[in-house]
């Protein structure tokens, strides 16, 4: 947890703008900057530019998780149910579990809790002395894990500050001297078993599963000193990579890693984060499932590079897993930042899971040091007051406006706005619409769903304001595929709309379980599956198509072909199933656990890697185990989801990594047309186009159409001369002529047009004679 900024540090972008710019079909439309005042304008939603899908809304468990779990049940219990019941709560599922670190042996004891009781605090060790576990401790912590499993939680992971006491070098768990690392490296290997021993005991013995193990926190910036006031540890990236891969082959060696793995950096801003990631060796890479960043600093470009290089080029999940801020001027103040950072990271960044820094401030106006808690604040949700009463300011209903309604299994989609956030379920059919109004004044916003095939006939808001606290209002009527609403100043409103369909271009393909056979996109079962259909005797558990299929028999299993980029299993949780095991193509096998306190159908279960072009085979095998608090073995299906598969870019050397400019060609001028390595949207190049006042220049690549279709062209561009294009004729004729706006850094641009089989396709890059420069990158038509 950064502990230096009262408040969210600004960032300077230089030849990086704030704005993004969609272009459909040749029609632009500008997308304002959420820092300036709102006007009346529409939004556009794209379902066919799609994200990730949303695993879930979180908080870390340091330090607030230890006071709640030891308040009396008639204070942690209501609690519990605000946070993480979706129901009558705001529905967090994401849980990051501190591993702490204080035992007899820590020299640093006193200076951590001393005075700071309510702020910072030692955690006990669950491997207090060498070799000897204790696994009564920490109980206060666990049982807030253990009330938000209760109500529905089902991602967790566990995180170090710093490794107990006898691993470090000083005995001290807050740090070494002038900025040293702590971790001895006597003690590499022990560390990596503490983990991975945690993992296997929270698995087979409480039932609790951990995702993933993140062996550091903020490891670079240097902020963990001996004596200091919170526990925390100084990791070099030389460090990190070595323990990255001896805690992945420890997973590995002792079968933790079919349900645990390696996820890192988490270091405190998104460019140290990307920088510790792309200093390890391609064998911690491998062992890394789970890119975590906090978001503390980092530009939109930097958000944008681990999105494109780590999640999409390397096929890693990516997570915010850490943020927060000092005071604002106001509840609803904090409220707007909190849903402001939560657009940003999710616009660029595209984390499947955003998890805010705590839950709870347990410390009202405090003195001393550390992040001082109020009502206005951002280091929680919830807040106590001086009385010691737990209260609910804006920020918490504002998080709601996100995890009470985008629940896991949604897929962040494309807008036209950078103040909404749009999200589409196609198994339940539902758009979910999250729009922020920073302004002092109203504003009057359309938006257009004209892309969707079909659209339900209202749509319902949710609102926060200064007086409103998720406050449902009536249903907003929806004609012709679009409707109008008034946002209050300082305001965020949810809107939720169902019977939405969309089968358009990159529409996934859902499989019910239900459909048998042996071909692709069907369920093939062996023997002893059970199968109910047309309701399951009235089941209210809201099951997809009515349905579901289940088997307590250890080796039966189901399988589904299919032909696609990604898939997604659903299934029905319950107090009564069990534990099956999942691979591709034959595979590693990966858990997944069925168990959940309470019944619910079409759950997002599990979802794979990105993968390669072709036919694959998802396998589905009963374990015959069971969580320990699940009453019975049986897993039960109930949907797979499939991402079509990944388009074929017709271009070649699109991203312009070659280092050269080739296939393209330079005209006009072509020697003012060129690569370069100073401003690449991703990876190390991109091309550039340099004007004169008396010489125009452009660039193109002629492709032949490979079939009669409908063609999609996609780039980012950027100019300082506002008179440049990028465009596409046929057969020699113009078909599209897009303006790329100038002074704002790159853009996405994207556009569709019409080929027949055999004519060519010349696309183009063209500014024109003024002084100044434009530069082009991840060009791409499909």
């Amino acid at each position: 947890m950064i502990r230096h900024h009262g408040r969210r540090r600004l960032q300077t972008l230089v030849r990086l703008g704030v704005l993004t710019l969609v272009i459909v079909a040749g029609t632009l439309l500008s997308i304002s900057d959420r820092q300036q005042a709102y006007a009346d304008y529409s939004v556009t939603v794209y379902p066919s530019q799609q994200f990730q899908t949303i695993q879930g809304w979180g908080t870390s468990m340091a330090w607030w998780a230890n006071w709640a779990g030891s308040l009396s049940d008639s204070q942690r219990v209501p609690l519990a149910d605000k946070l993480f019941d979706p129901n009558t709560g705001i529905g967090l599922n994401v849980l990051r579990y501190n591993f702490g670190a204080d035992g007899p042996g820590n020299v640093c004891h006193n200076s951590i809790a001393s005075g700071k009781a309510g702020i910072y605090t030692n955690i006990p060790s669950y491997e207090p002395t060498s070799g000897s576990y204790d696994w009564s401790q920490d109980a206060n912590q666990r049982w807030v894990l253990q009330a938000a499993q209760a109500r529905g939680a089902n991602i967790f992971e566990g995180f170090v500050n710093s490794p107990p006491a006898w691993m470090t070098t000083n005995s001290c768990t807050s740090g070494a001297s002038g900025n040293a690392e702590n971790i001895s490296s006597g003690h590499y290997d022990d560390y990596a078993s503490y983990l991975s021993t945690i993992a296997q005991h929270f698995h087979d013995t409480w039932g609790l599963t951990l995702q993933t193990i993140e062996p550091f926190n903020e490891p670079t910036p240097g902020y963990w000193n001996y004596d200091g006031d919170q526990e925390g540890t100084n990791v070099s990236t030389v460090t990190q990579n070595t323990i990255v891969n001896k805690l992945g082959a420890k997973l590995d060696q002792t079968g933790v890693s079919a349900y645990s793995q390696v996820s890192a950096p988490d270091d405190t801003s998104v460019d140290r984060s990307n920088n510790d990631y792309n200093s390890y060796d391609g064998s911690a890479k491998g062992y890394v499932a789970q890119y975590n960043t906090h978001t503390y600093g980092g530009s939109t470009g930097d958000r944008d590079y681990a999105y494109n290089n780590i999640g999409q080029a390397g096929n890693k999940r990516l997570w915010m897993s850490e943020w927060g801020a000092g005071a604002q001027s106001s509840p609803i103040a904090a409220g707007i930042t909190l849903s402001q950072e939560i657009l940003t990271d999710e616009q660029h960044l595209h984390p499947s899971s955003w998890v805010i820094w705590q839950a709870a401030d347990n410390y009202f106006s405090s003195g001393g040091s550390g992040n001082n808690g109020s009502i206005n604040d951002l280091w929680g949700l919830a807040s106590t007051d001086s009385n010691g009463n737990i209260i609910y300011p804006s920020r918490y209903y504002a998080m709601g406006n996100y995890s009470k309604f985008v629940r896991p299994g949604y897929k962040m989609i494309e807008n036209s706005d950078s103040n909404t956030f749009s999200a589409y379920d196609a198994g339940s059919q539902t758009l979910v619409l999250v729009s922020t109004n920073s302004s002092s004044s109203s504003t009057n916003v359309t938006y257009n769903l004209s892309n969707f095939n079909s659209v339900g006939s209202s749509a319902t808001p949710y609102q926060t304001t200064a007086s409103q606290n998720l406050a449902q209002l009536a249903n907003v009527s929806i004609t012709n595929n679009a409707f109008t609403s008034t946002l209050p100043a300082q305001s965020i409103t949810t809107f939720v709309i169902h019977n939405v369909t969309y089968s358009g271009a990159g529409a996934v393909t859902e499989v019910d379980d239900s459909v048998q056979g042996t071909g692709i996109n069907q369920f093939n079962y062996s023997a002893n599956w059970g199968h109910c259909t047309g309701g399951c005797g009235n089941d209210t558990s809201g099951l997809y198509n009515g349905s579901n299929s289940w088997s307590g028999t250890a080796g039966a299993t189901a399988s589904v072909q299919f032909n696609g980029s990604r898939i997604r299993l659903f299934g029905v949780k319950d107090s009564n199933e069990g534990i099956a095991t999942v691979s591709i193509d034959g595979g590693t096998a990966r858990e997944v656990d069925f168990y959940a306190a309470q019944r619910a159908g079409n759950q997002l279960m599990w979802e794979s890697p990105q993968l390669s072009s072709g036919t694959h085979t998802l396998k589905i095998t009963v374990t015959g185990r069971k969580n320990p608090q699940s009453s019975n073995v049986w897993p039960a299906l109930d949907r797979v989801e499939i991402d079509p598969p990944a388009a074929t870019n017709l271009l070649s050397n699109a991203g312009f990594e070659s280092g050269g400019l080739s296939p393209w060609s330079g005209e006009l001028h072509p020697s003012l047309a060129g690569v370069e390595t100073n401003y690449p949207h991703s990876g190390t190049y991109d091309a550039y186009l340099h004007p004169t006042s008396s010489s125009d220049v452009g660039m193109f690549q002629t492709i032949t159409a490979p079939t009669t279709r409908t063609y999609t062209l996609t780039a980012y561009a950027a100019n300082n001369t506002g008179n440049v294009q990028f465009g596409a004729d046929v057969n020699g004729t113009q078909v599209r002529n897009l303006n790329v706006t100038g002074n704002v850094g790159y853009q996405f641009y994207t556009t569709t047009f019409s080929a027949t089989a055999g004519q060519s396709i010349k696309v183009w890059y063209y500014a024109h004679a003024i002084n100044g420069w434009a530069t082009i990158d991840d060009v791409s038509l499909t």
